[in-house]
């Protein structure tokens, strides 16, 4: 019995002993560059977070009240710039739900690849991946970061076509209001 109790520090200290030995050393460049992906993803988001999403919200309910009118005007003849105002209108309305749709989808991939990176840094940190595996990760992250941003854009100008609508509200009232004359 004596002999089998010096025998469980031993197994104890060779099972905790051979995962470290398995690790792999971190390699600063790869740390860097996961380090600048979660930098810059992170920035995204917070760009995206700082857009009120209720604009979208707001701009629907907006054609929602208004589709009955932009039909009346839409059905009457239109100088060119009063149908380029009603036309862009109209189409940035009807479009506004989708755009917040986007923005949301958007934001929770940039929300899920931070955390990817952050675990993905934990482990080449832990040197719980070879180099080969790390690079080949990294560079899954790259491509998918490169995608995601392309997507960042796109909400970014859909926003803006927004705040466009925004400003030209009070012209597109008066040539709803304007019924009898084009």
């Amino acid at each position: 019995m004596k002999r089998r109790m010096r025998c469980t520090p031993g197994t104890a200290l060779l099972l905790a002993v051979l995962p470290l030995a398995c690790a792999h050393a971190p390699d600063p460049a790869q740390l860097t560059a996961v380090d600048q992906l979660i930098t810059a993803n992170d920035g995204a988001a917070l760009t995206l977070n700082e857009l009120g999403r209720q604009r979208y919200v707001h701009a629907d309910s907006l054609l929602t009240l208004d589709s009955a009118r932009f039909a009346v005007r839409f059905a009457d003849t239109l100088t060119p710039p009063s149908a380029q105002a009603l036309g862009s209108q109209w189409l940035t309305l009807r479009h506004a739900a989708a755009m917040g749709r986007d923005h949301e989808r958007v934001l929770g991939e940039l929300i899920l690849a931070g955390e990817r990176l952050r675990l993905l840094r934990a482990d080449i940190a832990a040197g719980a991946l070879d180099a080969r595996a790390a690079t080949a990760l990294i560079a899954a992250e790259r491509k998918h970061h490169t995608d995601v941003i392309g997507g960042v854009h796109a909400v970014i100008d859909n926003y803006r076509q927004l705040q466009q609508a925004w400003d030209r509200r009070d012209t597109v009232e008066q040539l709803l209001a304007n019924t009898d004359r084009p």
